[in-house]
């Protein structure tokens, strides 16, 4: 009995090993961060910001969740149209920084800062700072991208005549100010170092690695935008808070409030001290009279 429970076992581990390793579907689901990479590949490449040369470009998989491969996928906070998302990296003691349509790959109008003609091949870059929604800032609408799907086998690998995952994105587009149509990840690099592009071409299979999901970012205040610094050092600066507004509150990521302060009939620019604050990451609260609420995370570095 023992001999062929033994078989058994040997023949089970021979048919696992032998079988084809089938692809996970990783898929943006929900805001958050993720990591992003290619999909079929012998050794997927992730999307990296090079440490040393500041470059954006497919490299393999770091260990651990480094910086430089993790990436806030969220709504647009200013989006050109429904659906479009943000994507931004934060690196510790350096800055953000936003993915973005690398402006000199593409033909650019010098009097409107908008596309001449409809090029769909373009090269992606990251630029300092968070997204931004001042039409007045050079790189306002070359970071909207849009969360798509592509049909892919039961191996999850991209096939035309397969189906499109039931839930979640597995494709992503770009479509910068002033563009006809929409440019999407369909140029699969060929090795580790290669620029991240995209195409006008088919439809290519991209995975979000989900890392952790984003607090819900509630906005209860109705079309109030409020820009809050991040990530922060000894000061929190919330600029466009309006007089309903009455109380700023940060919690540590356990729920614990770590700071609060009154605002009442407070007009424009509200700062707090943090310097007491540890390393690490919070959630700041916004609160009103009524029951509004508005909250985010932040890093204090």
């Amino acid at each position: 009995m023992k001999k062929q429970l033994l078989k058994l076992s040997l023949l089970a581990l021979v048919v696992f090993f032998s079988a084809p390793a089938l692809q996970a579907q990783a898929l943006w689901t929900t805001n958050g961060t993720y990591k992003i990479s290619t999909s079929g590949l012998d050794t997927n490449l992730y999307l990296t910001i090079n440490a040393t040369s500041g470059a954006l470009e497919w490299a393999e998989e770091l260990e651990g969740d480094a910086p430089t491969q993790v990436w806030n996928v969220i709504d647009h906070r200013t989006p050109a149209s429904t659906g479009y998302m943000e994507i931004w990296a934060t690196i510790p003691g350096v800055g953000d920084f936003t993915l973005a349509v690398d402006k000199s790959t593409i033909d650019i109008d010098a009097t409107t800062e908008t596309f001449d003609t409809n090029d769909t091949t373009m090269t992606l870059t990251v630029v300092p700072g968070q997204p931004v929604g001042d039409e007045t800032d050079e790189n306002y609408g070359f970071d909207q991208f849009q969360r798509r799907k592509a049909k892919v086998n039961a191996d999850g690998l991209a096939d035309a005549t397969g189906s499109n995952p039931s839930a979640g994105n597995n494709a992503l587009f770009v479509k910068p100010s002033g563009a006809s149509g929409a440019s999407r990840y369909g140029v699969v690099p060929s090795a580790a170092g290669d620029a991240v592009e995209f195409d006008g071409g088919g439809i290519d299979v991209i995975q979000f690695h989900l890392i952790e999901e984003a607090v819900a970012s509630v906005n209860t205040f109705g079309v109030e935008a409020f820009s809050i610094s991040n990530p922060i050092n000894n000061t929190l600066t919330i600029k466009g808070a309006t007089s309903k507004v009455s109380k700023v509150n940060v919690y540590s990521v356990l729920g614990n409030r770590v700071l609060s302060k009154s605002v009442n009939n407070i007009n424009g620019d509200i700062s707090l001290n943090t310097s007491s604050l540890s390393t690490g990451l919070y959630i700041i609260e916004m609160a009103g009279n009524n029951g509004e609420r508005f909250t985010k995370k932040i890093i204090k570095q």
